[in-house]
């Protein structure tokens, strides 16, 4: 059973450097690649000479974690590059003429929806963000659940936050390209309901699988005791194997149930699996699975994570609203709750 929700994004804030004994060496390397990319995308998004664009370049080489993102979701030129047939540089499609010699270019439409460049500088965002609120909440090895609650809420009100900015001030499109619709959101919550009661077998049987193919190259037994310690590390479980009161219980329902679907499915779903969808819906759902798994930084677990992914994000793309997703992600957790508080082998 998927139970690791907070344990993952706990544990995205983890330093660069503090997981690779050569992180300097692989930071180096990345911040360099990063701003060569920037500075040719930069020149042809930018009018006049390379000025602004090598601003951005250099501040990415320097201080990759801000410049990058700032660069992706801030301050990019948004729209597809076209070479112009008169001076052969790139420059933005959907301008009538080239950005630096003005001469008459094929006109494209505005782009209508968010592209791969403002998922990568989200993403880059958490990353460098979540050891901050980390270390600001004061979450520990073993947090309080003040502490937890905190970090939790800020982890998914950011989620919100970034894709909402993206799709309204960006590209100046509607929340409901995120998946955030209120019509028939009671029948689509039943909906959501009855698939999350199948998906808790599925689950279960998953990982049982993962188990049996991970036994298969490193033996059942140490299969079996990496999957034990997995749920022993997750810091839900130690937390709910203090003494809570009933309120406390009840808040974490909601925080789990509720507050961290919400904003795992308007990112995961609504904005990663939004952008991912125009390679094809077979790529989209496969891909958006993995990285959610992926995130979540677990290894028996991670194939029910990206199995759970997966029927996220079909049940996203055929109802075009997030709230199914936002019900079957919230029915696993509290399911997952409801086990460790009372034993049960799911």
């Amino acid at each position: 059973m998927h139970h690791d929700e907070l344990h993952g994004a706990m544990s995205l804030a983890v330093p660069l450097l503090q997981v690779f004994p050569l992180g300097l060496v692989i930071f180096i390397a990345v911040s360099a690649a990063a701003a060569a990319w920037v500075a040719q995308d930069a020149r042809a998004r930018f009018a006049g000479g390379p000025g602004e664009g090598w601003v951005w370049a250099v501040g990415t080489l320097v201080a990759l974690p801000i410049f990058l993102p700032l660069y992706l979701i801030a301050a990019r030129p948004v729209g597809s590059v076209t070479v112009c047939p008169s001076c052969g540089r790139g420059t933005l499609g959907h301008r009538a003429t080239c950005l630096h010699c003005g001469h008459p270019i094929t006109f494209e439409a505005f782009p209508d929806t968010w592209g791969l460049g403002e998922v990568v500088g989200v993403a880059v965002v958490f990353m460098v963000s979540l050891p901050v609120i980390a270390q600001a909440v004061g979450v520990e090895e073993m947090p309080t659940l003040a502490e937890l609650s905190t970090f939790a809420v800020a982890q998914n009100m950011l989620f919100l936050a970034l894709a909402a900015y993206v799709a309204r001030v960006r590209y100046r499109r509607p929340l409901t390209e995120l998946g955030l619709r209120g019509d028939r959101w009671a029948w689509r919550a039943a909906g959501g309901i009855i698939v999350g009661s199948v998906t808790i077998p599925l689950s279960a049987a998953s990982e049982q699988l993962a188990v049996r193919l991970i036994g298969m190259v490193v033996g059942p037994q140490r299969a079996e005791a990496m999957a034990a310690a997995e749920h022993a590390n997750d810091v839900l479980v130690r937390l709910l194997q203090t003494q809570l009161s009933t309120l406390e219980l009840a808040w974490i329902v909601i925080l789990v149930g509720v507050i961290v679907p919400l904003g795992e499915e308007v990112f995961f779903r609504g904005f990663v699996y939004g952008t991912l969808r125009r390679w094809g819906v077979l790529p989209g759902v496969v891909l958006s699975a993995i990285y959610f798994g992926a995130v979540h930084q677990q290894i028996v677990h991670l194939l029910p994570i990206i199995v759970l992914g997966i029927v996220l994000a079909l049940l996203y793309e055929r109802t075009g609203s997030l709230v199914p997703s936002i019900a079957v992600h919230g029915i696993n957790n509290v399911v997952a709750i409801l086990s460790i508080l009372y034993g049960w082998n799911i």
